[in-house]
């Protein structure tokens, strides 16, 4: 019932909804004090008009319109920019993740003789890490080129 509700409201099906939901959680802190400052005086609006619906699915909906309307005064530009930072921050955080398991790796790699492809299978397997080969091998030659420089000084 509510659901149906809050479809009607915003006349935005469930998976829109989610999108507007996720754009949220992306944008930057000023975006997000904006949003707010819009949902409070939608949702005042809204109450005065549904009286009779609870006061948390008017919350939900007022949010979702606030993020919309938030969102399309924001150019193209700056809602790629922030899809872009935060496909960064992903990719830093497994980055950071490989650097954990760089014994383990270097430990498969050096002498058990495992291919890349066989030791991304072995991160997904015992440490539930999914990682390309490619990203595993550009990150092995990377740390291996480094380390290389790095003797060469001496």
């Amino acid at each position: 019932m509510s659901e149906s509700l809050i479809e009607q409201f915003t006349k935005m099906n469930r998976e829109v909804q989610n999108q507007k939901l996720r754009l949220f959680a992306r944008v930057d802190t000023s975006t997000k004090l904006k949003i707010l400052e819009h949902q409070k005086q939608l949702f005042h609006k809204l109450r005065s008009s549904y009286s009779n619906v609870e006061n948390a699915i008017l919350t939900l909906v007022s949010l979702i319109l606030a993020i919309d309307d938030v969102l399309k005064e924001l150019d193209t530009v700056n809602l790629n920019v922030i899809k872009l930072k935060n496909k960064s921050v992903r990719q830093k955080a497994k980055r950071d993740r490989l650097f954990g398991y760089w014994a383990v790796i270097r430990t498969l790699r050096l002498e058990q003789n495992l291919s890349f492809r066989q030791i991304t299978q072995y991160l997904k397997k015992y440490h539930k890490l999914e990682v390309a080969h490619s990203t595993l091998y550009k990150f092995w030659s990377e740390l291996e080129t480094i380390k290389n420089e790095a003797k060469g000084e001496n």
